[in-house]
Formats: structure tokens, sequence, C-alpha cells
């Protein structure tokens, strides 16, 4: 009996809440956070008395610890662990700027897309550019390439 009236203390789960929180830093694998904080969600909730029953606990700590999990482990791995690229920064005007690029729709109005390394991207031109042409960045504003149908000349 001793056991049972444990686990309905609402020190009990808080202390088991820090643990695994505790426990996600010694092995990190982005769980054991959710299941500690179903664990303090219950035992708050026991502390302020509005679940006393053990059914009652195991069903709120199973439940709030498996939406935890599903709804915010993608958003937690990506904030613990950081993003991914195969890129040491991001693309900075040098890097654009001269690169060949291949019309992929017909420029209306002065505007269409072009694939530049497998990626297709919004591009501007002042020239009548058609798909299956090839063309040069001249610029670029954020993800928008400025392109003209000119090799430019570069120095070396």
């Amino acid at each position: 009996m001793l056991t049972i009236d444990l686990l309905n203390n609402y020190a009990f789960w808080l202390v088991l809440g820090f643990l695994l929180l505790i426990s996600e830093l010694a092995a990190p694998g982005v769980v054991a956070v959710f299941f500690g904080i179903g664990a303090l969600v219950v035992g708050l909730l026991t502390l302020v008395g509005v679940i006393d029953s053990l059914p009652v606990q195991l069903l709120c700590f199973s439940v709030v610890s498996l939406l935890a999990l599903f709804g915010l482990r993608r958003r937690f791995r990506r904030w613990l662990h950081g993003d991914v690229s195969d890129r040491a920064s991001g693309p900075d005007e040098g890097d654009l700027v001269g690169a060949r690029v291949a019309v992929l729709e017909d420029f209306e109005q002065g505007v269409g897309a072009v694939q530049l390394n497998g990626a297709k991207w919004d591009a501007e031109s002042d020239e009548p550019l058609k798909t299956g042409d090839a063309a040069w960045v001249s610029a670029h504003r954020g993800i928008v390439l400025r392109v003209t149908a000119k090799c430019p000349v570069t120095a070396e």
C-alpha cells in the first residue's frame, strides 16, 4: 500500500519529471524530456488538487507525454540539435553573381523562373527570356535572382 500512496503523491511526479529532464542531458535523444513534461504536469495538477486518483494520474501522464512527444518533438529536435546544411554559410552576393542558370519558363512582364544548382528560383529580367534559354545571374534580392541573357565578363 505504501507504493500506491507514493505514486499518488505530487512530490513523486515532480521528482520524476525533474529526473527525466536531467536524464535528457546525460543521454540526449529528445524523448525523455517529453515524459518529464508529462510528469511535471501531473505533479502540478496533483499539487493543486485537480486530480487525485492514481488511474487518472497515469492517464493524464500518458496523454500529456504523448501529446508533447508527437506535437513538439520536431521543433525541439531542431532547437536542440540545430538544422543541417551542406553549406558552411548561406549564399552571399559573390556566390550567385555570374552563375549560369537555365530558364524554366518564359518571362512574362519581367518575371519568370530559372534553375540554379538543381533548385527552382524566382527571377526577374528586363530581357524577354524563353524556356530553355541560358542566362546569368547579375544580382539577387533575397531569394529572387536578377538575370540577364549576356554572359558577364570576369576579370581573372
